[in-house]
């Protein structure tokens, strides 16, 4: 099963990062067209697309990796234990944060299917869609990283 998972983190990890590749080149090519009067008009939705599920899908690859941005500006004064407690919390309370955001970015995904794109015929709910999924393997990443900090507490106090 950790074979599988490590597979799959890879996976998305090169993903995001094609996604990423995909809409830097894209932008160029729009900004070069116009520079030329030749605009591509589709260009702008496309971006947006791979722009939602890069950030999305790179949020999770960031939290798996520890590369969130967060303070610990107070957490680092406290003790070892503390600060493991402390951690410990944090992650619950972002798991219930992912909870939401799979509950309501799966009834924005449904509100928004039948909203197009200006320039392209598929729907909307393509874009409002990167959110709960990433949800899901976020909490998939929070859940491994509780099991974790329980751990380390558990060792802590022996």
């Amino acid at each position: 099963m950790k074979k599988f998972y490590r597979l799959f983190c890879r996976g998305e990890e090169v993903l995001s990062c094609t996604l990423f590749f995909m809409m830097v080149v894209l932008v160029m090519c729009s900004a070069l067209a116009r520079l030329v009067k030749h605009p591509i008009s589709w260009s702008i939705d496309v971006a947006q697309l791979l722009l939602a599920w890069t950030c999305f899908l790179g949020a999770d690859v960031a939290f798996r990796r520890n590369k969130l941005v967060g303070l610990d500006l107070f957490t680092r004064k406290l003790p070892e234990k503390v600060q493991k407690a402390v951690t410990l919390v944090i992650q619950v309370i972002m798991l219930g944060a992912l909870v939401i955001f799979i509950v309501y970015g799966l009834r924005l995904s449904v509100e928004s299917w039948k909203r197009s794109f200006q320039t392209l015929t598929i729907s909307y709910s393509f874009v409002t869609l990167s959110l709960p999924v990433s949800s899901v393997l976020m909490s998939i990443t929070a859940l491994l990283k509780i099991k974790e900090s329980v751990s380390q507490l558990v060792e802590a106090k022996k």
